[in-house]
């Protein structure tokens, strides 16, 4: 009889045990997850033109259509696996079988469906593809291998996906209808044409039902000079046989516009020549890259427009501007740039009067001391911040570090150009409306000086921008668009009462400002007429409220912190941007409020 000796075991349970060891360490071996239809993605695209289009449930309800029933495109169907399909496979092999039939089971011999091609391996880092022709759907809806594109029946086919892990078919499938329609996209309706110079704007209301659509084109007749490239598929449109005064979509010489994006609902032709009457038409494009029928005709003529520039020289406005070469020096220098801009400005104006002369010079030597204050006032003064509002026993604050503050607002903004007329006239509210519009601005500020408040030179630039339709000869709304943009900046000198009794507890910090102002002004219209720009020199004088937000727990308020971390403002801001005296200059300054934020940095 063998014995073992104490601590020794038997050498066969020592290789039973590291067997069992290895077969629980294999992936897959054992406890491999149960791959379920969550584990994959089937999904289908049609390859239009240069472009895949996904078919899904946004796509699918019109794109068999009799369009792509004349003109088939390559449909390819993929199975991929799911995030977590790629965990739960291991290590096992999957492959696909595709299948087109309306009657599939979960099976790879049936009878009543097609297959599409072999069998296809399916990995975690490649999907199993198949394709199809868009011919193939209409005859398994059909269920003939002939197919009458002009006498379509609605009907349906579906796409399947049957699959094996390791051989075995697993329990369920994958699947995605393919419906069959019989009606083409809606065309527009209400469609509108507007002359404009050497175009026409032309509108329509989209179809009812947007949910094919994929652009618009426009034809018109005659036919433009160059025409434009059709963004649809003149398959299935047969011979144009046009010549040139009827309408049709199969004559791609009578496209005169771009593809026009489904969102939108006008666009303004060019090229047209001025005095010929042209008729237009909008087509949808639908999703296969078929067409509607043709929408409701218009019928206008280019003719030349006059923009709010002409409008307001009509009207005996005498400003023509000034050109402004854009400074190429350092960016490091913005207030000696806006100071040499409003010096150059202010030369451009009329010469021999001694009055403007004077003027001229006044604003040179303000600027001047404007700009030697903010360079040498750096070293600022420590002062001594112990009063009633701040108790002996409390730790004293210490003086304020931050030198620089910003400021974002906005403004509703209606430049005074009609003050320049005492004729009753008014080009701006005529071309524009009386409605104010939103200026955008923000200032940075330099704090150089902490006697009595906080003492600083701000400087503050914005955007306006106001459009509105351009005037045909008979004083008649165009198709043209005219615009007048405004850059304004400011050169201002800034007060902030905040060293004021009570500050602690109710966080209001008073403020002033007073400063020159320019104003760059551009007149544009999209007839073609030449642009006009100016610059306009004025001053401006506020009165503001800024509210910390220390309030909210955010910290107490200190003498010097203006806006740490931040606060809210709100100004009554007078600008009287109309020259400093000079004539020829278009009026452009307005009263109103600002509101925004302000911080320091």
């Amino acid at each position: 009889m063998r014995t073992h000796r104490p601590g020794t075991r038997c050498p066969r349970a020592r290789v039973a045990l590291a067997l069992a060891a290895a077969l629980a360490w294999v992936p897959g071996a054992v406890h491999a997850a149960t791959l379920t239809a969550s584990d994959f993605a089937l999904s289908a695209y049609a390859s239009v033109g240069s472009s895949s289009l996904t078919l899904d449930s946004s796509s699918l309800g019109g794109f068999f259509n009799p369009h792509e029933c004349l003109c088939p495109d390559t449909i390819t169907a993929v199975v991929q696996m799911t995030s977590a399909g790629q965990t739960d496979v291991g290590s096992s092999t999957i492959a696909v079988s595709f299948f087109l039939g309306t009657d599939c089971s979960n099976s790879a011999t049936s009878t009543s469906c097609s297959a599409l091609g072999s069998q296809v391996a399916l990995t975690t880092s490649q999907a199993a593809q198949a394709t199809l022709s868009g011919s193939q759907v209409f005859q398994s809806a059909a269920g003939s291998t002939t197919v009458a594109c002009g006498t379509l029946t609605a009907g349906s086919t579906t796409l399947w996906a049957f699959l094996t892990q390791d051989g075995k078919a697993l329990s369920f499938s994958l699947s995605q209808e393919l419906p069959v329609v019989t009606t083409a996209v809606a065309a527009p309706t209400a469609v509108t044409a507007l002359p404009s110079n050497h175009g026409l704007l032309v509108g329509w209301t989209p179809p009812s039902d947007t949910s094919q659509v994929a652009g618009y084109q426009v034809l018109c007749l005659p036919r433009p000079v160059q025409a434009s490239t059709a963004a649809y598929e003149s398959c299935g449109l047969g011979s144009s046989g046009s010549d040139g005064t009827v309408m049709t979509a199969s004559d791609e010489t009578e496209v005169c516009s771009a593809e026009v994006s489904a969102t939108k609902t006008s666009v303004r032709l060019a090229g047209l020549d001025n005095g010929t009457s042209y008729t237009v038409a909008v087509i949808s494009i639908d999703l296969s890259g078929g067409v509607s029928p043709l929408s409701p005709q218009a019928t206008a003529m280019p003719q030349p427009t006059f923009g709010f520039f002409d409008k307001y020289q009509q009207e005996g406005g005498t400003a023509s501007g000034c050109a402004l070469v854009p400074h190429s020096g350092r960016a490091g220098l913005p207030w000696i740039a806006l100071a040499a801009a409003l010096v150059v400005a202010l030369g451009c104006g009329p010469r021999g009067k001694s009055r403007r002369g004077a003027a001229a010079a006044s604003i040179r030597r303000v600027l001047i001391l404007l700009l030697a204050f903010s360079e040498t006032a750096s070293a600022q003064i420590s002062l001594d911040y112990r009063d009633a509002d701040w108790p002996q026993s409390q730790v004293q604050p210490q003086p304020p570090t931050l030198d620089w503050g910003v400021e974002l607002g906005v403004s509703l903004y209606r430049p005074a150009v009609d003050s320049e007329f005492s004729n009753c006239a008014h080009p701006f509210a005529e071309t524009f409306g009386s409605s104010r519009h939103l200026l955008s601005e923000a200032e940075v500020t330099r704090y150089v000086y902490h006697r009595f408040g906080t003492w600083g030179v701000g400087l503050r630039g914005g955007y306006y921008r106001v459009t509105g339709a351009a005037f045909l000869a008979d004083g008649t709304r165009s198709g043209d668009e005219t615009a007048l943009s405004l850059i304004p900046f400011a050169l201002s000198l800034v007060y902030k009462a905040d060293q004021i009794p009570g500050l602690r507890q109710v966080p209001l910090i008073p403020y002033l400002k007073a400063g020159l102002d320019g104003v760059v002004w551009t007149a544009s219209s999209t007839g073609g007429s030449p642009s006009h720009t100016g610059f306009t020199p004025g001053w401006h004088a506020a009165a503001g409220v800024a509210l910390g937000l220390n309030f909210l727990g955010l910290g107490t308020t200190n003498p010097g912190a203006l806006a740490d971390p931040c606060a809210l403002f709100f100004e009554w801001d007078y600008a009287a941007i109309n020259g400093l005296g000079f004539d020829n200059l278009l009026h452009v300054g307005d009263s109103t409020w600002f509101a925004g934020v302000t911080f320091d940095l």
